[in-house]
């Protein structure tokens, strides 16, 4: 925008942002100019003083040039000093326009008040407001010209508002009787018109200087105090405020400004008028103190109303809402101590206030110069003040409330078990009596007897029943009606020869039922002594079902929301919460690198398991066999030895066999069995010594073999790859093997090498269906090179160095196209979870948990987490467990979080890698207009 477009809304806004933005500009530059701009402008109009002429020139100079940078040319500059108006090259326009109000020329007005340069003070123009034909004694004016004349009188600091004021009062006298705006006001009315409009023409005497104090400068200032005095009548109220200067040339007061409100028109006591004279006073003294730059010293609040002071000084919540708001506002803006009481002779406010014998306009006026006391010392203020009670229909009424209020014996919340409750209150009852003498204090340490007890149970119910239903106690105490507000009205309680309130009932004419069947005790579900009450029942019958409990509860009380506070008390109940605690598996984890690795030769990562034991006939005699998987983890191609026991050593030897015909593993993974322990102790050691007895066998294990990995003790699933290969091959030996004789060594290791054979024909995508001759991948397609086991390759091998490359070439081809196959078929197969989908609470070192075996669940142990092991994922997937038997090795899914203790909510985890499944002042003026 190049303009200010005149009528929008947004205009006003957007041009001071402007102008400030660019003073801002050169706050660096010309400090006191920018500041003059930002905080000393009236939309387009500029006032200011200064010290001296020497400053002002200077501050004229500073913020044309800044106006200027933005395209602003601010003129029509006016000032009382001429030499500033040369500077500003505006003297010859300022002599054409001077102000003299006396000889009814043409005033120039700033911001609608009349300033005179010449002399340096305010006045009004009063050629406007006398209208002969309204003013002339033989017409009645009507209630719109009556009107008009007043509202001509602009006065924004209270100069002359003890006239004005009264003014206003005529129009609201006029606006009382009724009349029509264009209808001449009453006769009555008449002589108030006369008596206000002869004194309009004294308007025009009347002078104001601009500057406080004359010729002082701001650094004379120092022992500035405003005083603000405080009146109200029954037509107006009033406040005016003065400056008071103690300086060597004496005391010396200054009219600040003064603001004047008619009473409204609905009538109110002269205390409540005489508050809101204060109330405007107080906002009249913070918008004072707020606006000029001029340091105060002290502030005084004068007041001749002893009732305001009193209501000041007390309490403001005593008195009725129009009181308490208006001390509460009054107080947020001064203090107690700024107030101070004056006679209503010495209240210059009085004169706003009262006609008397009308206004003064001369400036020697104590209107105009304070009271006359403001010039003495202050020693020499009044400080009788006739201290009178407050008025008492302003005090609010107090209202008696009776409540019934029982001290409390015990304080349940301190207890944890009702009968440790009940037993403490039977305590105290045994040692009040003892201390009343009634009974002898022999019975100190005797054990409680039934009676004593079921005085305590009573005792503890009167309790919480005073404290949830005072209201309808005192009634049934007084034998009153119940009133249908209340929550028992429904129950028509009634109170029994204990004072137990119970609830009335429709069976007394059953002969079986007891007494308390008959007549519940009613007890609220929010009071802690019911809460404790639920508990000893879900105690009592041992953490059972809860149909059990409110059963037996429902015998004896009456509990609204029974069922809901047993189910809160079950699931708060610490022994139900370990008696249910369950495992809570982290999510499934990414599988590891050693599942997803393509082009390496199978049986590099491998997992080993046992099962078994096979029973075979040697001569006579049954013996037991067992069969040790491997299997490949990345092609899911198996291989299985027959092993004669389950000793390291046998371990040893099928593994032997294994490295020899698959080929030496790098990484090798299984359970913690004994053997496969044992197994990897010795072929560790062995390695080193193996030199001397095959050097070809001992390089292939020191060159290839590297590391065993075990899982996490007690945790199958981590093991899924095997587990489950076991279960085909188990599968495919019940399909080769169908006679119910038993085996020999020879048949049974036949059996499991068509096993192995089977297992590893097995596809592991889905058999393509578009063309009869595909056929789909299987683990044999990385053992035997392009063979699924069934069909051989055909043509003879040509053995010249040409044909063996070429042959060599085409089968590294076939394998290279399997691999493929197994990336794009394969593998997005392993993509989905099977299970365990949401993230959970992670198990954290101190944890208290419950250890899950395959035992009875009441034979599982518990134990304190020590320390937890993550995986890549940050999934907590093992922990290291402190129990009664020594520090266990579990994974998470065998671990139950018991719910004692507060803990994070946060989720992190681990998981194996072989697992398939996871978790205004101065003496010169300045003005400006900017010409927008």
């Amino acid at each position: 925008m190049d303009v200010a477009t005149f009528g929008a809304s947004c205009s006003p806004c957007t041009a001071q942002f402007i102008k400030n933005q660019n003073a801002e500009g050169f706050s660096q530059t010309f400090p006191r100019a920018a500041s003059a701009i930002t905080k000393s402008h009236y939309v387009d109009d500029f006032l200011d003083s200064t010290d001296t002429v020497e400053e002002a020139i200077q501050l004229v100079n500073q913020v044309k040039v800044i106006h200027r940078e933005a395209g602003f040319d601010i003129r029509k500059f006016k000032s009382n000093a001429p030499e500033v108006l040369v500077a500003a090259d505006e003297a010859n326009m300022s002599a054409e326009k001077s102000i003299n109000c006396e000889k009814h020329t043409v005033s120039d007005r700033v911001l609608g008040l009349v300033w005179n340069p010449t002399e340096d003070v305010f006045s009004f123009d009063v050629s406007s407001l006398i209208v002969e034909r309204i003013l002339s004694g033989g017409v009645i004016p009507t209630k719109r010209q009556v009107l008009q004349v007043v509202m001509k009188l602009f006065d924004p600091l209270g100069f002359v508002s003890h006239f004005t004021v009264h003014g206003k009062i005529l129009m609201q006298e006029i606006w009382r009787t009724g009349t029509n705006w264009d209808e001449p006001i009453d006769q009555n009315l008449l002589d108030m018109w006369y008596r206000w409009t002869e004194l309009l023409p004294l308007l025009g005497v009347v002078k104001i200087p601009r500057c406080y104090f004359g010729t002082l400068s701001s650094k004379s200032l120092q022992n500035l105090q405003v005083h603000i005095f405080v009146d109200a009548s029954e037509v107006a109220y009033a406040c005016v405020a003065y400056l008071r200067l103690r300086c060597t040339e004496g005391i010396r007061c200054a009219f600040v400004a003064s603001k004047t409100k008619v009473a409204p028109l609905k009538p109110l006591s002269i205390p409540r008028l005489e508050l809101q004279a204060a109330m405007i006073g107080a906002r009249l003294m913070q918008t004072i103190c707020s606006s000029l730059t001029l340091p105060i010293s002290k502030r005084v609040l004068w007041s001749d109303s002893t009732t305001v002071l009193a209501w000041l000084r007390s309490d403001s919540r005593r008195y009725h809402q129009f009181i308490g708001f208006r001390v509460g506002e009054i107080l947020s803006l001064t203090a107690m101590d700024e107030w101070r009481y004056v006679p209503s002779n010495d209240n210059v406010a009085d004169e706003a206030t009262k006609w008397a014998a009308g206004p003064n306009f001369n400036p020697d006026s104590r209107w105009y110069t304070g009271p006359e006391f403001l010039a003495n010392p202050e020693s020499e203020w009044p400080t009788k003040e006739e201290r009178s009670s407050t008025t008492t229909e302003e005090l609010r009424p107090v209202y008696l409330h009776r409540h019934l209020l029982m001290e409390k014996l015990i304080d349940e919340t301190r207890f944890s078990n009702w009968n440790r409750m009940v037993r403490a209150m039977a305590y105290v009852y045994r040692a009040v009596a003892i201390w009343r003498k009634r009974i002898s204090a022999m019975h100190r340490g005797a054990p409680l007897t039934r009676v004593e007890l079921q005085a305590a149970e009573n005792a503890v119910f009167r309790q919480a029943q005073a404290e949830t239903y005072p209201d309808e106690l005192a009634l049934l105490s007084n034998q009153a009606t119940m009133t249908k507000a209340s929550p028992l009205y429904t129950l028509t309680p009634f109170l029994d020869d204990h004072g137990v309130v119970r609830m009335g009932s429709r069976i007394e004419a059953a002969p079986e039922a007891s007494y308390s069947a008959k007549y519940p005790i009613i007890l609220s579900k929010h009071h802690p002594t019911t809460a404790l009450l639920t508990e000893g029942f879900h105690r009592r019958y041992l953490h059972g079902n809860n149909e059990t409990v409110h059963n037996e509860m429902r015998q004896q009380y009456y509990i609204s929301g029974l069922r809901a506070l047993i189910r809160k008390t079950s699931r708060g109940c610490q022994v139900c919460k370990i008696k249910k605690a369950i495992p809570q598996p982290p999510i499934m984890a990414p599988l590891p690198r050693v599942r997803l690795t393509p082009f390496v030769r199978a049986f590099t990562y491998v997992g080993v398991d046992y099962f078994g034991p096979l029973e075979v006939k040697v001569g006579r005699s049954i013996v037991k066999r067992w069969a040790a998987l491997f299997t490949c983890l990345t092609v899911r191609a198996v291989h299985l030895e027959l092993t004669h026991s389950l000793s390291a050593k046998s371990c040893i030897m099928a593994f032997r066999r294994f490295v020899v015909r698959r080929g030496a593993p790098l990484e090798v993974y299984s359970d913690n069995g004994t053997n496969f322990v044992g197994a990897s102790r010795q072929l560790s050691e062995e390695l080193k010594t193996i030199q001397d007895i095959n050097s070809q066998c001992a390089s292939t294990f020191t060159n290839t073999y590297t590391t065993w990995h075990f899982n996490a003790p007690a945790a199958p699933h981590m093991g899924g790859p095997w587990e489950r290969l076991v279960r085909s091959v188990k599968t495919a030996m019940k399909a080769i093997l169908d006679c119910p004789q038993y085996l020999s060594d020879e048949v049974l290791e036949t059996v499991l090498l068509e096993a192995e054979g089977i297992v590893n024909s097995r596809p592991l995508t889905y058999v393509p269906l578009e063309q009869a001759d595909d056929e789909a991948l299987t683990p044999n397609h990385f053992l035997l090179y392009g063979s699924t086991g069934v069909n051989q390759p055909e043509g003879p091998l040509s053995i010249d160095g040409e044909h063996l490359r070429e042959g060599r070439a085409l089968t590294q081809r076939i394998v290279n196209d399997f691999w493929r196959r197994w990336v794009l078929e394969y593998l997005p197969m392993l993509t989905r979870r099977t299970k365990w989908f949401e993230k959970v609470k992670p198990l954290e070192p101190g944890d208290l948990v419950v250890v899950i075996d395959e035992k009875v669940r009441n034979s599982w142990i518990r134990g304190r987490i020590l320390d937890v092991v993550k995986g890549a994922d940050g999934q907590v997937r093992r922990a290291t467990v402190q129990t009664a038997k020594g520090i266990l090795s579990r994974g998470a899914v065998k671990l139950a979080l018991l719910d004692v203790k507060p803990g994070s909510t946060s989720v992190t985890g681990d998981d194996h890698p072989a697992n398939g499944t996871a978790h205004g002042r101065g003496d010169v003026a300045v003005t400006g207009h900017t010409g927008t």
